[in-house]
């Protein structure tokens, strides 16, 4: 994600000289990377973060630190290989993070602060471990300076100081904090991203969520520039449709309900009645007995399964039968007018609450296209 030039170009000088002193040359990426250069972009991830966590302060906040170690952990063993997936903290007043070759990670205060639940933070981190997984900063860099990846990894490898190697991996570091990734290569980090967050048990659909969320802050703060989870090129759009597309082509059901906690179901008692409510709106109100509660409660559990903030309008409507009303959501079967009980309202009239409430839910998410 987006860092400060001045703190961009700081970094830049502090790895060519880091880079000069090394007798050790960084190897570079390929389009697989290989396992035999960790050690060294280990070692190149952590003296870099030295001098990062001089000009930003590094927060040690045990709890935080234990929870981003504890999502980190569930993701790791689906990255393809086992660099220092190392997550850490640093005070910064902007929705930003960005990740180191050899794996160091950094979130920001107001990042983490921002994100809602433990799927929002995995989407985060899978993305950037991604990036540091794939070795993007080194293929990246070597598109920016027009060499091919045979030709880059010659450099690199015969570098011993100051010499066009160390130009290439400083520039490497420079892709690394910037995030200045190509189109191609964020698809890549948003889908192996997908398929890490499903495999470690976390909703997939928080990554379309975080690209959404990525997409206000930047009308927010204008003044941002390449936020690299969602960066503002034009392509920002393209990376969403990837993402749906990969999901669906992949049987990945898109939920963003419990991402963004909307179309909350509950099942109330209130001063003498019982209220199904979506979101606190009401949907049907009786006077309590039993048998409402546990009519309620079916309807409830019937909604739950059925209920998203992507239906289209018309995958909620009214089917008549035999004589017998059936409120129909997503193709099945949600209520039916012979299980209404006395004072409800008509069919139509629940049909008309629910579809307010679902629009109420996607006011206050005002970015997404909900019916891809």
């Amino acid at each position: 994600m987006h860092i400060k030039n001045k703190f961009a170009v700081l970094f830049v000088f502090t790895m060519v000289l880091l880079l000069v002193s090394s007798s050790t040359a960084f190897a570079a990426a390929s389009p697989e990377p290989t396992n035999k250069t960790i050690k060294r972009e280990i070692k190149m991830g952590l003296k870099a973060s030295q001098e990062i966590e001089k000009e930003m302060p590094r927060v040690l906040d045990p709890a935080k630190e234990a929870r981003l170690a504890m999502i980190a952990g569930k993701l790791t063993p689906y990255m393809g290989r086992e660099l220092s997936y190392d997550v850490r903290i640093v005070s910064m007043d902007e929705f930003n993070a960005f990740s180191l070759p050899g794996g160091i990670t950094y979130i920001t205060t107001k990042m983490l602060d921002s994100l809602q639940n433990d799927a929002e933070i995995a989407a985060v981190l899978a993305h950037e471990f991604v990036h540091a997984d794939r070795a993007h900063a080194l293929i990246q860099s070597a598109r920016n300076n027009r060499l091919s990846i045979i030709t880059i990894a010659g450099i690199i490898a015969a570098a011993q100081g100051a010499g066009p190697g160390a130009a290439i991996a400083a520039g490497a570091m420079q892709t690394a904090m910037m995030n200045s990734y190509s189109i191609d290569l964020e698809k890549e980090a948003d889908a192996r991203g997908i398929d890490a967050l499903r495999k470690a048990g976390y909703n997939p659909t928080a990554m379309l969520v975080l690209m959404e969320k990525m997409k206000m802050e930047t009308l927010k703060h204008k003044s941002y520039a390449d936020p690299g989870i969602m960066q503002t090129h034009p392509e920002d759009k393209e990376r969403i449709n990837a993402a749906i597309k990969y999901m669906k082509d992949n049987g990945i059901e898109v939920q963003r309900k419990k991402i963004v906690k909307n179309l909350k179901i509950m099942v109330t008692p209130v001063s003498g009645d019982i209220k199904l409510t979506i979101d606190g709106t009401n949907i049907v109100s009786l006077p309590y007995s039993k048998k409402a509660q546990d009519f309620l409660d079916g309807f409830k559990s019937r909604l739950d399964k059925t209920i998203e903030l992507e239906l289209a309008p018309y995958d909620i409507y009214v089917n008549s039968k035999n004589g017998a009303e059936i409120l129909i959501i997503r193709g099945k079967r949600a209520l039916s007018s012979s299980e209404l009980l006395p004072n409800m309202p008509r069919m139509m009239e629940i049909r008309d609450r629910i579809n307010k409430a679902i629009i109420d839910a996607r006011s206050r998410n005002p970015l997404t296209d909900y019916f891809q």
